[in-house]
C-alpha cells in the first residue's frame, strides 16, 4: 500500500512553542521580520503548565503567532530562566522548516534583522524542487525557509500560500535516528524513511566538510507534513526543568487521531487547545511533544 492510501493517525504538526526572558521582544521580532501576526496572547494556566511539565510557569504569558491568513504556528512563552542555545548542541527540537513563497527574496529582507542568515538560499540535494535558505533565530532556534515548487515524490508536501505561511517539518537532532523514528512510527501508524544526505548547514556549523553525508529519517504525517531526524554526534542531553521550558525549540505539537493509550489527558479550554484533549509526552532524544487529538 502506498503513503497516498494510507491513513495517518499523526499530523499535522501544528505549532512549534519558544520560550524567551523577553517574550515581548521576540513577538515583535517574528511579526516584523517573518511576517507572523498575533493570533491570541494568553495567561498559562496552572493546568497546561503542569501538562507540559513546567509547572514554575504558570502564570506567565504566551502568544499565539500565526501566517496573515490566520493559520497558528508558533507559541512564544514568557520565561525568565531560557537562555539562547548554540545550534547543533543538544539532543532534541533542531530546526523548524517553514514554508515560504521566495526563500531569495525573504533572506534579502533578514541582511539587518536578529534573523542571522547562515548560508545563501539554494536547491536541496534532495530535489531542485526544494529551495531553502538557513537562518538562526534569536532563542538559537534554526528555521529553514523553504519553498516547494511540485511535487517530490515520494513525499506529500504543501506549497506556500503566502510570504511567510507555517511549519512543515519539525527537524529532531537525534543520537540514533532508528530509535528516535520508532516512537514516531508508533503514533503515525506507519513507516518512515532511511537514507543518507548532505545536510550543508549541518557541514558549516560543526566544521565539516561540506559534501559530508549524515543519516536521516523522515516520516509522512497528515496534511502533508512531516517530520525528520538528522543523527548526529556529540549532542548534549536535553534538560528538564520545572521552572523553565529552556533555549531554543521547546516544543512541537500535533494533531492526533488520539491520544495513546495510558497517557495523562488534559483538557484546555484556550487557544490552540479549544477544549480538545491533550497530552506531552518526551521522545527517544528528550524533546518535548504535544499532542492534541482533532
Amino acid at each position: 500500500m502506498s503513503i497516498t492510501e494510507t491513513k495517518i493517525a499523526l499530523g499535522p504538526c501544528t505549532i512549534a512553542t519558544l520560550a524567551s526572558p523577553d517574550a515581548a521582544a521576540l513577538v515583535d521580532q517574528y511579526c516584523s521580520h517573518l511576517q507572523c501576526q498575533v493570533l491570541a496572547s494568553e495567561t498559562l494556566t496552572a493546568a497546561a503548565a503542569e501538562q507540559w511539565g513546567c509547572p514554575g510557569l504558570a502564570g506567565t504569558r504566551y502568544w499565539l503567532l500565526g501566517n496573515i491568513r490566520g493559520r497558528p504556528w508558533l507559541r512564544i512563552v514568557e520565561d525568565a530562566q531560557a537562555q539562547p542555545i548554540a545550534p547543533l548542541s543538544r539532543a532534541g527540537w533542531m530546526s523548524l522548516e517553514v514554508l515560504v513563497e521566495d526563500p531569495d527574496a525573504l533572506a534579502d529582507t533578514l541582511a539587518s534583522s536578529p534573523f542571522e542568515v547562515l548560508r545563501p538560499a539554494a536547491d536541496l540535494e534532495l530535489s531542485d524542487k526544494i529551495r531553502a535558505v538557513q537562518v538562526r533565530g534569536p532563542c538559537g532556534e534554526l528555521l529553514y525557509l523553504t519553498r516547494i515548487a511540485d511535487e517530490v515524490p515520494p513525499f506529500q508536501l504543501p506549497q506556500a500560500q503566502c510570504a511567510v505561511d507555517h511549519l512543515f517539518i519539525p527537524v529532531l537532532a537525534s543520537r540514533d535516528r532508528s530509535a528516535a523514528l520508532t516512537l514516531y512510527e508508533e503514533l503515525a501508524q506507519h513507516h518512515g524513511l532511511s537514507f543518507d544526505t548532505k545536510v550543508t548547514v549541518i557541514n558549516q556549523l560543526r566544521g565539516l566538510p561540506l559534501e559530508q553525508q549524515h543519516p536521516l529519517a523522515t516520516l509522512q504525517l497528515a496534511d502533508n507534513t512531516l517530520i525528520e531526524i538528522d543523527q548526529l554526534g556529540d549532542l548534549a542531553e536535553a534538560p528538564r526543568q520545572d521552572n523553565s521550558l529552556g533555549g531554543g525549540i521547546a516544543m512541537v505539537s500535533f494533531e492526533i487521531d488520539q491520544l495513546p493509550t495510558g497517557a495523562k489527558a488534559h483538557c484546555h479550554g484556550e487557544a490552540p487547545y479549544q477544549g480538545r484533549r491533550s497530552c506531552t509526552v518526551y521522545g527517544h532524544d528528550g524533546e518535548r511533544i504535544e499532542l492534541i487529538e482533532r
